[in-house]
């Protein structure tokens, strides 16, 4: 399974949460600047790959870790910055993990496991950039 097809098959796990649309910005981008955020936008990168040994299985491939990051960004209203909106966005974090977690199609082959996340209020405070690591196994 190639890096974009295990990026691709996380993203549409994304996107079939409610309200959510991928950022036409690159992950990296993301949160840097006003433009880049919106309710519910996400982003999937993938900065590094790793090979790993496999016992298991036929030398056929390179068997990879490959650590995938999902950002997304909830909007904090004005009046209710604390405690409602951002309890709201927790649980969304967790909606994303589960969503992601859950089962794939046939087709793809990889294995996920989340590993942590983290949080940050933008200096407006009008929204929380969440990132959740995730470690992908797979062979290419």
């Amino acid at each position: 399974m190639n890096l974009s097809s295990v990026r691709q098959a996380i993203a549409s796990k994304v996107a079939a949460l409610t309200g959510f649309q991928e950022t036409t910005h690159s992950p990296d981008q993301f949160g840097r600047t006003q433009n880049t955020v919106a309710h519910r936008a996400f982003a999937v990168g993938m900065s590094s790959s790793s090979s790993m040994e496999e016992r298991q299985r036929r030398a056929v491939g390179v068997y990879m870790n490959t650590p995938v990051e999902v950002i997304f960004s909830y909007r904090l209203r004005p009046l209710d910055i604390y405690p409602t909106d951002y309890d709201l966005a927790l649980d969304t974090e967790q909606t994303v993990i589960t969503g992601i977690l859950g089962e794939y199609t046939t087709g793809t082959e990889f294995s996920i496991r989340y590993v942590n996340s983290v949080r940050a209020v933008t200096d407006s405070q009008e929204y929380i950039i969440i990132t959740i690591l995730f470690e992908t196994l797979h062979t290419i």
